[in-house]
């Protein structure tokens, strides 16, 4: 008689922000986590979209977990990065300071495609609007929760990278290899916390098919079937490192 798999519950009893969770890439990873055991803090533009993906983590992914290492409920907070005031931030940090006390794990999914244009001919404040969103914001969570990761056993910030295009990447390439920079400068300056990119390549998703309209489904691969990757890069990835799928 053949036993049945042990389930994978690594990420029992940690708490996990997810930022930029009702996009592709991040619902994909909310679901993987949640099914592993993790705590989640959920983020995004539109509250509608993260309770509907808070409803369907409670009612089709919790219920798999083992009881013994079953996350809580999903919390959801919608927050509008492109608009943020640095207390915006800090008001959310301490949200999760009061409710938690630390976070294990922050996962960076959010993005925008802005303008698929040429620099001579950019727009200056969809340039700016995009650097801000995609660079700017993501580094301002970062640090205002950092703190929270510091209390953790084994702190890990994993940003969803993009290894861009050499023309008409627009700001969206730029602010890419910024953050890939980002990492690298603060896994060297912070060696007790994990942190890294993670580039799957062209994924199906909404911002994907903004920034590259003639490429078809086909072209592309399902957020689901990159989250093993992911879950081995969490697992053994090295810090300041880029993991390209």
């Amino acid at each position: 008689m053949t036993s049945s798999p042990t389930p994978d519950t690594r990420f029992a009893g940690q708490i996990v922000l997810v930022n930029g969770a009702t996009g592709a890439l991040g619902t994909a990873t909310a679901q993987t986590l949640a099914a592993r055991g993790a705590t989640l803090i959920l983020l995004g533009r539109k509250l509608d979209a993260l309770e509907r993906l808070a409803d369907d983590i409670v009612e089709r992914v919790l219920p798999d977990v083992p009881e013994a290492a079953r996350g809580e409920p999903p919390l959801i907070q919608p927050v509008d990065f492109s608009g943020a005031a640095p207390e915006d931030y800090e008001t959310l940090a301490s949200g999760i300071e009061a409710e938690f006390g630390r976070l294990d794990l922050l996962v960076h999914a959010m993005g925008t495609a802005g303008e698929p244009a040429p620099l001579a001919q950019s727009d200056l404040m969809k340039f700016q609007e995009s650097l801000h969103v995609n660079l700017t914001a993501p580094f301002a969570l970062t640090r205002n929760v950092w703190s929270l990761l510091e209390k953790a056993a084994s702190p890990k910030v994993l940003f969803y990278t993009d290894r861009g295009t050499e023309a008409f990447g627009n700001a969206y390439t730029i602010a890419h290899a910024g953050l890939v920079q980002m990492i690298r400068q603060w896994a060297a300056e912070a060696p007790g916390t994990w942190i890294t990119g993670f580039d799957p390549g062209p994924v199906n998703s909404r911002m994907r098919h903004a920034r590259f309209p003639g490429e078809t489904v086909e072209d592309r691969q399902s957020p689901c079937s990159v989250m093993p990757e992911l879950l081995d890069w969490l697992k053994s990835g090295e810090s300041g490192e880029i993991k390209r799928l």
